[in-house]
């Protein structure tokens, strides 16, 4: 599993090539971005995502500046 920002998206992808991405918010918008790090962990859990690759979705998040709290 991958998990990348990429422009102005958040992008989840599997090696069997299922993949989603979210639009991101304004990075000073932590409701937003709660919801969407919140939805792409779901959807990782949904595809059998380890503990570890949960975890690697929210530090791309916070890798690229999107905190949900300061």
């Amino acid at each position: 599993m991958s998990s990348n920002v990429v422009g102005n998206k958040l992008v989840v992808q599997f090696e069997n090539g299922i993949s989603n991405s979210w639009g991101l918010p304004d990075r000073s918008d932590a409701s937003k971005i709660r919801q969407v790090r919140d939805s792409a962990v779901n959807f990782a859990i949904q595809n059998k995502a380890s503990f570890g690759q949960q975890n690697a979705v929210k530090k791309a998040l916070t890798d690229a500046g999107y905190y949900v709290s300061r």
